[in-house]
């Protein structure tokens, strides 16, 4: 048997990842926002030797600008000017750099006399404050980055989109969107606690960023949602990145999983790609949300890229498929009557008046309008949570004692159809 990843603290590795995403959200947002190199800023003012290495770097950078000094400036002051604008401010602020320089009889560098010049003699900046540049970066990241997992925010990823999309479009490119949903999450947050909770979204952070291309933009959608957009990629090479994520939560061991439905922590996937799901930002991601919601409904822990190929028959109604059980020693004991809430192949959740404890064995009764008509299931029980004024909800793992009525089970749940109970889901 594999050995399955395993999730949970660890802080080297998590410091890693952290300082990894960090670097790689700096430098995408530099390149964005058009700031030049510092050590291309030390070249252009001569605070540094001028060797022919140094200048043949210069000149290949400044001929692949159109805004190379309105880059230069903004990369000193943060504040953007038109091109011929800065360059007329970049040769006055080099004699003023100069004449402060053979007053004090020293070189004062470009930094010092940006601010001396841009605060003191044309006035264009007020409220100056010299901060470090690790603080600066830190200030940047939290204006795009989500707190908790470190990923990019959903405002960032509005943002990115629509300009990938344009780019997209420039190029004649394709672009694919993913939406992901970590499934029966709200069930694992209120089981197992919020500070297992965060763990686990700071783990399917980790994952996503090291599951997809450098390139591409991973952002928290809002709580247990998250995005990738991807950039250059069409439906099918999105649809394999997906589905290798997928299959990567799905062997990662997250505390205390057995909790859930199949007892294991797992993620709903929905895909949708330009130019042929749509050609704009707003109707890319309700294709792509489509295809997610889809996903859920047709069982969960699954990519759909299509809401029709994922849609499950829900032909059954609630009094179509009904539940019982009964303890599993002694056999052949009267039934007590269940209500079902959410059904898988690997188990299912069930409203029971006097539920009996975590570990016990039990029997789960289906009768309904399925082929079977009526499934005995052997099962073990996972959990149990009180719910205010009704029924306590109980998790349950199937254990069927024979591979007939396994794929019994399994047919009814992904093939014949979901009861109407099961489609008011938990996302």
């Amino acid at each position: 048997m594999s050995k399955r990843r395993k999730a949970g603290p660890d802080s080297e590795r998590r410091k890693k990842l952290d300082d990894a995403a960090a670097a790689e959200v700096t430098e995408i947002l530099r390149a964005e926002r058009g700031e030049v190199a510092d050590e291309l800023i030390e070249i252009a003012a001569r605070d540094s030797e001028r060797t022919p290495e140094k200048q043949e770097l210069l000149d290949r950078e400044r001929s692949r600008r159109e805004s190379f000094y309105s880059d230069l400036l903004f990369s000193l002051c943060n504040i953007r000017y038109a091109e011929h604008e800065a360059r007329l401010l970049w040769v006055n602020l080099l004699a003023h750099k100069t004449e402060m320089s053979d007053r004090l009889g020293r070189n004062v560098g470009i930094r010092v006399a940006a601010l001396d010049y841009f605060k003191n003699i044309v006035g264009l900046l007020d409220e100056v404050k010299i901060v470090g540049g690790a603080d600066y970066v830190e200030t940047a990241l939290l204006a795009v980055t989500d707190g908790l997992t470190g990923l990019f925010n959903h405002r960032y990823f509005q943002d990115r989109l629509e300009r990938s999309l344009l780019r997209a479009a420039e190029l004649g490119s394709p672009l694919s969107l993913l939406m992901i949903d970590i499934d029966y999450f709200k069930q694992y947050n209120d089981l197992n606690g919020h500070i297992a909770g965060d763990v686990a979204l700071r783990e399917m952070a980790a994952i996503l960023r090291r599951s997809v291309k450098r390139d591409d933009v991973v952002a928290r959608y809002g709580g247990e949602e998250f995005a990738v957009v991807m950039a250059g990629t069409d439906r099918e090479a999105a649809r394999s990145a997906a589905e290798r994520l997928r299959a990567e939560v799905e062997r990662t061991d997250f505390p205390n999983e057995q909790v859930l439905p199949g007892g294991q922590l797992t993620i709903s996937v929905g895909l949708a790609a330009y130019p042929q799901d749509a050609a704009d930002r707003a109707g890319l991601i309700e294709k792509a949300d489509a295809a997610l919601y889809a996903a859920k409904r047709g069982g969960r822990n699954r990519v759909c890229w299509r809401p029709e190929q994922c849609r499950s028959v829900e032909r059954f109604s609630a009094d179509d498929l009904q539940a019982a059980w009964r303890p599993a020693e002694p056999a052949g004991g009267p039934l007590r009557p269940a209500r079902l809430k959410d059904i898988s192949a690997q188990g299912a959740a069930l409203g029971m008046a006097a539920p009996p404890p975590a570990g016990a064995r039990v029997v789960v009764t289906l009768t309904g309008s399925f082929r079977a008509k009526r499934l005995d299931v052997p099962a073990r029980v996972l959990w149990c949570q009180e719910v205010p004024g009704v029924w306590p909800l109980v998790g349950v793992a199937f254990e069927p004692d024979r591979a007939e009525l396994g794929a019994e089970l399994a047919r009814l749940v992904s093939r014949e159809g979901k009861p109407a109970g099961a489609a008011r889901e938990q996302r």
